[in-house]
């Protein structure tokens, strides 16, 4: 095939190019959509981030205010405790306010009677005499189980609570304090005239009459014991009150049996200006006579420490427990009954703090007064207060006891606390009704036998009429 052809070689054609791969193109819709959601992450983050805590901040509760009324015990004492327990109890705000105590149980009971009165501020806590409760019982809500049992009301607490503030098997209030009364000394007067302390009342009164001293015309000079009167001798209800626990007396019997011992308390206690004559209303008043180191015995609870050294801080005197009665069957304030076995019995006369049975606000007040009544509160508040004068507010815990044994000041009534009770005819008190209306009836009946010479027995009908009313006006029983 010599004639054939040869192959004919491939030649690329250059009409034909060569494939190019396609760069992707976006879509119009993605890029839109994209977008859209891009700013929505955005927004949701700013959501998240900064709106929603604003509006969980809006939504926060305010915390509750709890209204609380003090009366002795200046906000500067209590502003580190309170802030102390809001800083661990955000939701609870306290309002503290210290009350003058001129007219005090007046005003309180005039403001918890507007208790839910729209725009009246009334207190949620509030402070009270112990003797006090009949008259507040309307607004008192018995101390929750759960709070006797945090705070050890019923172990740990002296036992003159159990005695003063149930009612029908409930505390009423809660105790952040105690006090009582004790038998002041001048210590200068007793060293002198070697006398003993007494330790009952017959010895007091040997030794009253041994310690004064009178001019030539009679007039006295140096006070053996403040006794016998009422507008010159300083808690003379207390001394009444005392000697009615020691001597058996219920002022609300009336039988024969106790309205004789009443007489003998009334008796006894006048002798020392009817018979012994240690004692008259020519005299200043006992506080004033005893820091003027013009007086021997002398009886008040703790906090009159610091009026007598505010008057006279060089006065040289001591504090002892309160003298008293022989331990006998038919036991009497009887001269001839005066040895033997002595009683224990002694006068408690203290502030507790209530809570408003009206209040909307009792979970909060009841956490507030646990936080107050623990043992590290206590202690904080008896350290601040020590700041300022000799002594805080007596524990009220008989664990604490211990804490504050070597203040010479303090001790007596420490020792006594335990086997102390009150009573309704308690001095400075500060408050109208049921103490008022106890001081009027005795100090009636105690003038009667002491300056109009009338006799225990003659004062008895007056004075049991006044009680009987006072009975059925605040229903004590």
């Amino acid at each position: 095939m010599a004639n054939s052809l040869p192959p004919i070689p491939a030649v690329s054609n250059p009409a034909t190019p060569e494939p190019i791969t396609p760069k992707p193109k976006f879509d119009p819709k993605l890029i839109k959509f994209g977008g859209i959601g891009l700013i929505a992450l955005i927004l949701l983050g700013v959501l998240i981030g900064i709106v929603i805590p604003k509006i969980k901040d809006g939504l926060k509760k305010e915390p509750v205010v709890v209204n609380y009324w003090g009366l002795w015990e200046d906000s500067n004492i209590l502003e580190g405790i309170i802030a102390d327990f809001e800083s661990k109890n955000p939701g609870i705000k306290i309002n503290y306010k210290m009350n003058q105590k001129n007219d005090y149980g007046s005003r309180l009971q005039g403001r918890l009677a507007k208790s839910g009165v729209a725009g009246e501020e009334v207190p949620d806590i509030y402070r009270i005499h112990q003797s006090w409760i009949p008259s507040f019982r309307d607004y008192l809500a018995p101390v929750p189980a759960t709070t006797v049992k945090n705070i050890q009301l019923d172990t740990d607490f002296f036992d003159t609570y159990k005695e003063d503030l149930v009612e029908k098997g409930s505390y009423m209030a809660i105790p952040l304090m105690y006090d009582g009364l004790a038998m002041y000394y001048n210590k200068d007067l007793i060293n002198a005239a070697q006398v003993e302390l007494p330790k009952n009342w017959w010895d007091l009164e040997t030794a009253a009459n041994k310690l004064t001293v009178k001019d030539d015309n009679g007039n006295i000079k140096v006070a053996g014991v403040a006794m016998g009167l009422i507008n010159n001798v300083d808690h003379w209800n207390d001394i009444i009150g005392l000697m009615m626990k020691q001597n058996g007396v219920n002022p609300l019997i009336n039988d024969d049996a106790n309205n004789k011992k009443l007489q003998d308390v009334l008796t006894f206690y006048t002798l020392f200006r009817t018979k012994d004559h240690v004692w008259d209303e020519s005299l200043p008043s006992s506080t004033q006579l005893f820091a003027n180191g013009k007086l021997a015995f002398y009886f008040a609870p703790s906090w009159r420490v610091f009026n007598i050294k505010d008057i006279n801080k060089n006065l040289n005197f001591g504090i002892a427990m309160v003298p008293q009665l022989p331990v006998l069957d038919n036991a009497n304030m009887d001269k001839n009954s005066a040895s033997g076995k002595l009683t224990n019995i002694h006068w408690a006369s203290y502030w507790v703090e209530g809570v408003n049975s009206k209040s909307t606000k009792q979970k909060e007040a009841w956490k507030f007064l646990e936080f107050m009544a623990s043992q590290d509160t206590l202690e904080k508040m008896y350290q601040a207060a020590s700041q300022t004068r000799d002594f805080g507010e007596i524990y009220p815990r008989k664990s604490m006891a211990d804490k504050i044994a070597d203040n010479s000041m303090v001790q007596p009534f420490v020792a006594a606390a335990n086997n102390a009770s009150g009573g309704y005819l308690s001095s400075r008190t500060f408050g109208d009704g049921l103490n008022k209306d106890m001081e009027k009836y005795f100090g009636d009946a105690i003038n009667s036998i002491a300056l109009d010479n009338n006799s225990a027995a003659d004062i008895m009908v007056p004075l049991r009429n006044g009680l009987n009313q006072m009975i059925q006006k605040y229903q004590i029983q």
